[in-house]
């Protein structure tokens, strides 16, 4: 981690120079008593670096120089013609970290002198499937190229790669890069609380975890057995376990859900919001961090308030993940025409990158016409009211009341085994949010 740092110096030299970007800044020490350096400092500058270069094909790394650094720029020369997507890999591995809490900006600046085809990649070292963007660029000759992302949601990476694609060239085509900039902000979540993504709604519910004890009167603990429902291994108690410890806890502006063995009995929380009125249509939404481990199986989601008779009064699953599994989160609709125990419940499973690793807004649009669910602002799963005033396909015309826990093992999160050597795990919810048409 990279954090700001204030710091006074005290008058020992004659001048110095620091660093900004590709810009130096000269300062006469004898002139000033103190700097206060940028707050959003390029960490790429003081990142340790170690650069590759592979060349197709075979992936096999060249023995001799295709590539010349000076002062921050690097000139690579693809010496022969191809029509392949990649002809050459330049690859940094650092030691930079990144973590979940906070919000991340690249930029990097490219020129080629013949048109070609780039690909440019933010990953974790070892692990490719866990990356903050890839994406395809084109170059035109002689032209620069400025890529940028700006304020990428924080991921848990130990180790960032930055890879550069280079393929579909003409012979000794040289490609300069240069400017390369990482910075990191810290993230408020607090500042969009009352917009809306969607138009004509106004917020009417939230919480923020913002203060150090869970709200009594928005939250209530369920309490229940191992084997309640779905075969699931967990005890759900009232906030503590038989030893005190937490099974959740308000901190840091974050709720965190404990899952956890104490003796014999792995203890969690399922945790209920708003559970006597509930809610009747909107836009509901909640930040997540997904916890990690074989046997997990957190949820996000809504049951009717006057729910009985399951699955003929009704079930909105916004989101659901199983551990052995990991970043494949889904979204269903459970009726009594509709339902998993008939395999006919209406559902939805998508990768979401880094959904164990980082934060990620799971929400649902429910209006009396249709359902429609979210991950991270992309449609996950559709489903339309039929108007046919059935309840056995859509009961969802009552208030529902929202849901948080995680479960152990059971029926899904435990159809490939356990893996206690997991415990304890956390999942990490920043807010829960609640708007409805104005």
């Amino acid at each position: 981690m990279f954090l700001l740092v204030t710091c006074s110096l005290s008058i020992m030299a004659q001048s110095m120079s620091v660093y900004q970007g590709e810009q130096q800044i000269l300062f006469n020490l004898n002139e000033i008593d103190s700097i206060k350096f940028d707050p959003t400092p390029n960490m790429w500058l003081n990142a340790e670096k170690e650069l590759g270069f592979y060349y197709a094909p075979g992936w096999n790394q060249t023995t001799d120089p295709t590539y010349t650094e000076k002062n921050g720029t690097y000139s690579v020369t693809l010496s022969k013609a191809t029509t392949e997507q990649w002809q050459a890999q330049m690859y940094f591995v650092t030691d930079l970290k990144t973590d979940a809490h906070y919000n991340y900006s690249f930029r990097i600046k490219l020129c080629s002198n013949k048109t070609l085809t780039a690909t440019v990649k933010l990953n974790q070292n070892g692990n490719n499937k866990l990356y903050y963007f890839e994406e395809r660029i084109q170059l035109k000759a002689n032209e620069d190229y400025i890529f940028e992302r700006q304020d990428m949601p924080g991921l848990d990476m130990n180790g960032v790669i930055l890879v550069l694609d280079f393929g579909g060239n003409r012979a000794n085509t040289t490609v300069n890069i240069s400017g390369i900039t990482l910075t990191e902000t810290e993230y408020d979540s607090s500042r969009n609380k009352a917009s809306c993504p969607l138009p004509d709604y106004k917020l009417v519910w939230n919480d923020e975890f913002s203060t150090k004890t869970i709200s009594s009167a928005r939250w209530t603990f369920q309490t229940a057995d191992a084997g309640w429902v779905n075969n699931e291994l967990q005890t759900y108690v009232n906030g503590r376990s038989p030893k005190g410890t937490k099974v959740a806890e308000s901190s840091d502006g974050t709720l965190k859900i404990y899952t956890f063995k104490e003796g014999n009995k792995i203890y969690s929380a399922r945790m209920y919001g708003r559970r006597s009125t509930g809610f009747k249509y909107g836009y509901i939404e909640a930040r997540i961090k997904l916890p990690k481990g074989k046997g997990s199986w957190p949820a996000w989601w809504m049951f009717p308030v006057d729910g009985s008779n399951w699955p003929a009064c009704g079930e909105i699953d916004i989101m659901e993940e199983v551990g052995v599994d990991p970043n494949l989160v889904s979204s269903s609709f459970h009726t009594l025409a509709y339902n998993h125990v008939n395999h006919t419940q209406k559902t939805h499973e998508m990768y979401c990158v880094g959904a164990e690793e980082g934060f990620h807004i799971y929400a649902i649009e429910w209006t009396e016409d249709y359902m429609r669910t979210y991950v991270d602002g992309k449609e996950q799963l559709y489903f339309e009211n039929d108007h046919q005033d059935n309840n056995d396909t859509w009961p969802f015309n009552k208030p529902f009341f929202l849901i948080l826990n995680v479960a152990w093992g059971g029926d899904w999160g435990g159809y490939a085994g356990v893996d206690e050597s997991a415990l304890p795990l956390t999942m990490e919810v920043d807010y829960v949010r609640v708007w409805q048409k104005k």
